[in-house]
């Protein structure tokens, strides 16, 4: 470009300087970039060179740098040459006069109505204001260019004056109000410098640069957050005075537009929103500014695509964040592990957080599971779900993906999410499940409850089978169905019984209602945030209880590794087994029973323990009227049963059973044990005790009747008896007629009918020998008893039943009874 020259006149006593006014708004360029072209002395004319081809030119006074004149250089219409005269100085002088009226007398009529014209500041303003000078003689030389070069002098901060006007420094406040706006009372003035004004099709455009760091914000950590969104320390802001804050409340607005903006979010790292558009407000209703951010955030989730717009507003603590997604399709695919689960619609949420740094960043919305049309959807109540997000190159990618399911079976659960079948018959209920995915299965995230997102795909859940409940982490696989290691509490019952192994607890965290922080929720405020902090820990599960295994894949699918404790055994190591209506077990207690101890856990408080073991004693049989029935050899397998029942007050102990006796099973029944037990040994000592109390039940089969009782004695099963015929009278309460029948049917020899029947009774051989031959004893049978006997009156009742020394069946009755009597009969 060649160089371009105008002739310059200054036709005043005192020098002034020419600058350059510079604004892409090349002819509405009121006060723009200033560059000093030149100082003209007084009374002097000179010539100016350009550095623009169209050129704003700024006169002002170089011994006090106030303002004088405007001319613009437009060829071809105005070239020159431009003179600056004293009608220019009276004319600002003019202006300056009116800006101080103003500013002492606001209520004043004339300061009212011209405070009017720049309340809508979207219309323009150049002819208005000068129309409304040429109205008021007073001020009739006054125009909208002189009004502009005045209200910047007037804005100019004392320490400026001495200076060249292009290193001004304005203030803020009375920019404001000199076009109409009002400054809040008590927000303290906000220094710019840079100040331009022009015009884009008649509206006003005022501009300035700001340093960031002093702009008078709501809190220190909201104005630090607001700086870190720049890389520079100043800022080119555009000024919108009476803009519509809120509903009703008008005030001034500063601007900034970038291409792109980084919003650092703390270890997540950077935010990047397109094409953002910063807000400062200036609200009357306020002693600080506020923050605004609008633009574009990109994200791709699951393979779609989409922009949101975000508005994020600034406060003391965070930056809130409003977005609205763009497009009509609000579905979203889901993870290709996660069958069976429908997203039917989302929205996005996104808060940043100062202290600590931090940000939640992601989406949430509403899906449903299974298929309603064949029949297998699942009835939720919370049909909420989240899709927490990272940021890699500024951009969201998901990171997990969180949903509840208040309650499945098993089956549905592996018909809805996987392709395999169930194979258990076994009723499982899975019960307030929060569901995890993760994006990288190889390193879980914290969620915000605490815990870790399970490895891949699955949930944490309570497990309840039968009467257990188990607590802990579920894996899915589509193809494989589900695995998983739970852990239920430790049970015992008092010091006998305890059932644990090595699971290592269970936690969960509450707030402070006691409710479990929701993991599927997007935490997008500091409140929020808090109040996962103050959360605190609560004991699901206490560690040493028993884990459950479930593996659908491969068989075993279902079993419990426990350690159990009862009587001398103490922490075994075994696998349980879980059946349709127990938990069962063995333990081996060695060589004192025969074979291992099946134990049966039926609910959390029962206990049912069976076992066999052999008996080889002597047991006292009961006494009856001071009589012993004698003693058993018992040489027996008993299987015995012990029961073990929790209660208020302790924990109850059975013990019964029931062996083979002379071919017949006989019970032991059910029993309390009412003092201490420790060992197997005091189990034993029990059940024997309780078969010598209770023998005469437990044999009742031998002792019910005499004649079962004297068959035994006979066969030698009953021992330790002095006398039958005594027990018989005593016990049995049986007559001699009784005692002899009762012998004899039972097989005892004549001898020792005689025997019982003379001592217990103290009969002669008379009444002895009627008795005898009414049972079917001969003659020659009981004369050989009394000989045995011998002694004056059975050995001689004896030779008569021998007539003289041989037997002799042939002597009537009637003869004997004759010599002897008939007491004999």
């Amino acid at each position: 470009m060649s160089t371009i020259t105008v002739s310059f006149t200054n036709s005043l006593n005192f020098p002034v300087q020419v600058y350059d006014s510079f604004s892409p708004q090349e002819t509405s360029n009121y006060f723009g970039t200033l560059t000093l072209l030149t100082t003209v002395p007084a009374n002097t004319v000179a010539s100016v060179t350009l550095i623009n081809p169209i050129s704003t030119l700024i006169v002002s006074n170089a011994t006090t740098n106030s303002p004088l004149a405007r001319f613009i250089y437009l060829p071809p219409f105005t070239i020159g040459p431009f003179a600056v005269t004293q009608a220019d100085v009276n004319a600002m002088a003019q202006t300056m006069d009116f800006i101080t009226f103003m500013t002492n007398n606001p209520q004043d009529p004339i300061t009212v109505a011209f405070n009017a014209l720049w309340k809508d500041q979207s219309v323009p303003l150049a002819d208005p204001v000068t129309n409304f000078f040429a109205q008021h003689p007073a001020y009739a030389s006054c125009t909208f260019v002189t009004y502009m070069m005045g209200i910047t002098y007037a804005a100019e901060q004392p320490v400026s004056k001495s200076m060249p006007m292009d290193q001004a420094v304005y203030s803020l406040s009375s920019l404001v109000t000199s076009m109409g706006g009002t400054w809040p009372s008590g927000l303290p003035d906000i220094t710019v410098t840079k100040f331009t004004c022009s015009t884009s099709n008649g509206v006003l455009a005022l501009q300035a640069m700001v340093d960031k760091s002093l702009l008078p914000a709501k809190s220190d950590e909201a104005l630090t957050f607001f700086m870190s969104l720049f890389n520079s320390k100043l800022l080119l802001i555009s000024i919108n005075i009476n803009c519509a804050l809120d509903q009703g409340i008008g005030g001034t607005q500063l601007t900034i537009s970038l291409d792109t903006m980084q919003v650092p979010c703390g270890d997540l790292g950077n935010l990047t929103i397109k094409d953002p558009n910063v807000t400062i407000s200036i609200n009357p209703m306020f002693k600080f500014v506020t923050f605004e951010v609008a633009g574009t955030v990109p994200f791709t989730v699951f393979e779609k695509k989409f922009d949101t717009q975000v508005t994020m507003t600034i406060d003391n603590l965070e930056a809130s964040f409003g977005v609205q997604v763009e497009g009509s399709d609000m579905t979203l695919p889901t993870p290709t592990l996660m069958k069976g689960v429908h997203f039917d619609s989302f929205g996005v949420g996104i808060g940043v957080f100062f202290e600590p740094p931090g940000a939640v960043v992601g989406l949430s919305g509403r899906l449903h599971i299974g298929d309603a049309a064949s029949g297998a959807q699942v009835a939720l109540d919370d049909d909420s779900f989240v899709v927490v997000c990272q940021l890699e190159d500024g951009a969201p990618n998901p990171l997990y993906v969180s949903f509840y399911v208040p309650q499945m079976q098993l089956t549905d659960m592996i018909t809805i999410f996987t392709n395999s079948q169930c194979p258990l018959e076994l009723p499982v209920s899975f019960n307030d499940m929060f569901f995890q995915w993760s994006e990288n299965p190889m390193e879980p995230v914290v969620l915000p409850d605490g815990s870790l997102s399970p490895i891949g795909y699955g949930f944490k859940c309570r497990a309840d089978i039968l009467f257990l409940s188990f607590y802990g982490d579920v894996a899915i696989d589509p193809t494989n169905g589900i695995n998983a290691e739970i852990e239920m509490a430790p049970l015992s019952l008092g010091d006998l019984f305890k059932f644990g192994g090595d699971g290592k607890g269970v936690t969960d965290k509450v707030n402070a209602a006691g409710n479990p922080i929701n993991n599927n929720q997007l935490a997008t405020t500091a409140a929020m945030q808090q109040a996962n902090k103050d959360s605190t820990v609560q004991q699901l599960v206490a560690a040493g209880g028993p884990v459950l295994k479930i593996q659908t894949s491969a068989s075993p699918y279902l079993y419990l590794n426990a350690s159990v404790s009862l009587l001398e055994i103490v922490n075994e190591q075994l696998t349980a087994q879980i059946t349709s209506t127990a938990v069962t077990f063995d333990l081996d207690f060695g060589a004192i029973l025969t074979e291992q101890m099946t134990c049966t856990l039926t609910r959390l408080d029962n206990l049912a323990a069976t076992f066999s073991y052999g008996i080889d004693q002597s047991i006292s049989l009961p006494t009856i009227a001071d009589v012993s029935l004698g003693t058993i050899d018992l040489d027996v397998t008993v299987s015995a049963n012990l029961g073990l029942v929790g209660s208020g007050s302790g924990v109850i102990i059975t013990l019964g059973g029931s062996f083979d006796f002379e071919g017949a099973t006989l019970t032991i029944g059910s029993f309390e044990v009412d003092f201490p037990i420790s060992t197997l040994s005091d189990v034993l000592s029990s059940i024997l005790s309780q078969i010598e109390q209770d023998a005469k039940n437990i044999f009742s089969s031998i002792l019910n009747t005499a004649a079962q009782w004297a068959g035994k004695v006979e066969q030698g099963v009953i021992t330790a008896v002095d006398s039958v015929a005594n027990v018989l009278h005593n016990a049995f309460d049986q007559t001699a007629s009784e005692v002899a029948s009762t012998m004899k049917d039972a097989g005892f020899g004549a001898q020792e009918i005689v025997s019982g029947l003379n001592d217990v009774f103290n009969l002669g051989p008379s009444e002895i020998h009627g008795l005898m031959r009414s049972i079917g004893f001969s003659n020659k049978e009981i004369g050989t008893v009394f000989q045995i006997i011998g002694g004056s009156l059975f050995g001689g009742f004896a030779n008569s039943l021998f007539g003289g020394g041989h037997h002799d069946d042939s002597v009537p009755d009637e003869i004997v009874k004759g010599i002897f009597g008939s007491g004999l009969f």
